[in-house]
């Protein structure tokens, strides 16, 4: 198993069934263990280029999932991360680093208790030390996404070290680092503290038009290799962004590189809870402001914009960064970007069954009630959101309404679905003709009276067992409702 994302770190990272704890035991007499502890004894000898890197990644992650949680082998999984310059897997190393100082670091063998303190220090030290000169090797160059997820991880990792007690001068000296490999097409959009806001009157770009073009032409995508694939989509993303900002294929190309390869939830706790760490809270602070205060094009909205759709590809299940997305797109005037935005994440949510019910380690939710209420308001989306799978005869009929009432005027378009509801065969069909008729009403805009049929409709399914019925659509007239 090569890890490439962050739901893979989550057993990792969770508690073992036995053990006292729930971390286990020693590992010195495990077969397993004792390979690994050879294989990495070749580090810096003679023997170096004949280590199998991927078995050694493989058993250390199997090891710690799966047997105990040991320092040493924690030790040996992030050198495999950060050896080869990979900007996302170094980022993903600093992440579980900082997930195991918050739920395992204190108790794992062979440093566990407060007689191990000192030695977790040590060790601490000499695992930082080393991924700041691995640091040196990694490649920025159009690679934005990845260096911000390296920043926010350092950042991550500096406050639970701090909470822990530990040495994190090596860290600062990482930061530095990584200050002076960024990026050049990101120097426009961000100064150096991530809560300053961009330069007004940048540029989005430093890249002149020709260079953008060769650089386009050397793109091209890998058989079997998912994230340089990922890469390639979200660079081809920032270029029909950059070229033509008013237009939403690259918005929507962008989110299929970034979901394409998420096919089931993180796995989560009793509750939602994801072992996920959330993004950066002063930079969705610094979003939220933003937002709220209004931005314009003379005042750097369009820097603005990249910097959410960077983060964006950082934490693919920050939920809430595409609404503040659309709200930008609107602020400047791409009413088109921000449908689109909102159409793909309804597309995602609807594919990932309950991922909206989901929330990062620290609770953080995947989707806040105003994402939430913004997907369900969007009367493109109304009848969209109840149906699992496109085709449904009230959602095509829906749409015949919608023509028929822009045409002919309400009562014919009324008339549609009415002929739907006289041939319905189940009481779920019934139902969802009668909520196709108050969204029609909703959209005409008598919304006192598609309320009054909401709430009808809502008495009449509530005694319902909805959840093996039709998990979606309460949820869905309960938005209706409180609109």
């Amino acid at each position: 198993m090569r890890i490439t994302t962050e739901t893979q770190l989550s057993p990792i990272l969770e508690s073992l069934s036995f053990g006292s704890d729930g971390i286990g035991h020693a590992l010195d007499d495990h077969e397993e263990y004792a390979w690994l502890d050879q294989e990495m004894l070749k580090v810096g000898s003679l023997q170096h280029g004949t280590i199998d890197w991927q078995g050694a990644e493989n058993c250390a992650a199997t090891l710690l999932a799966e047997q105990g949680k040991h320092l040493k082998v924690l030790g040996h999984l992030l050198h495999c991360l950060q050896r080869e310059g990979d900007g996302m897997r170094f980022a993903l190393s600093l992440r579980l680093l900082s997930g195991v100082l918050e739920r395992w670091w204190h108790l794992a063998y062979p440093f566990a208790g407060p007689r191990g303190a000192k030695g977790r220090a040590r060790l601490f030290q000499q695992l930082t030390q080393r991924a700041s000169v691995l640091a040196q090797h990694i490649d920025f160059t159009a690679a934005g996404d990845e260096y911000k997820a390296c920043c926010d991880a350092v950042d991550a990792l500096v406050d639970q070290a701090d909470g822990n007690g530990l040495p994190v001068s090596s860290l600062h000296e990482l930061r530095r680092l990584l200050a002076t490999a960024e990026p050049r097409d990101m120097e426009v959009t961000q100064d150096t503290s991530p809560s300053s806001p961009p330069r007004q009157g940048a540029a989005s770009s430093t890249h002149t038009p020709a260079a953008a073009a060769a650089d386009m032409s050397k793109l091209a995508l890998e058989s079997g290799n998912d994230r340089a694939n990922r890469q390639t989509l979200l660079k081809l993303a920032d270029h029909l962004n950059e070229q033509a900002q008013g237009e939403p294929l690259g918005y929507r190309l962008r989110r299929y590189a970034i979901w394409h390869g998420i096919h089931a939830p993180p796995p989560s706790r009793d509750g939602g809870a994801t072992e996920l760490m959330p993004p950066s809270a002063d930079r969705v602070a610094d979003y939220r402001d933003a937002v709220a205060s209004g931005i314009t094009p003379e005042g750097g909205g369009y820097q603005w914009w990249q910097r959410i759709e960077h983060s964006l590809a950082v934490s693919p299940y920050w939920l809430e960064g595409h609404r503040l997305s659309a709200e930008v797109a609107i602020m400047l005037g791409h009413e088109r970007c921000a449908e689109s935005i909102r159409d793909e994440l309804h597309r995602f949510v609807r594919r990932l069954e309950g991922i909206d019910a989901l929330m990062f380690n620290d609770g953080t939710p995947f989707m806040d009630e105003a994402t939430r209420q913004w997907l369900a308001s969007s009367p493109d989306e109304r009848m969209q959101s109840v149906s699992h799978a496109g085709g449904d005869p009230w959602q095509e009929a829906f749409e015949e309404a919608r023509r028929r009432m822009n045409n002919d005027g309400l009562a014919m378009g009324l008339a549609v679905l009415e002929e739907g509801l006289d041939g319905a065969r189940s009481p779920r069909d019934d139902a969802y003709w009668r909520l196709a008729s108050a969204d029609l009403l909703h959209e005409a805009g008598l919304h006192a009276l598609a309320k009054r049929h909401y709430q009808a409709l809502y008495q009449t399914l509530s005694d319902i067992d909805l959840s093996r019925w039709e998990p979606g659509l309460l949820s869905r007239l309960e938005m209706s409702l409180k609109g």
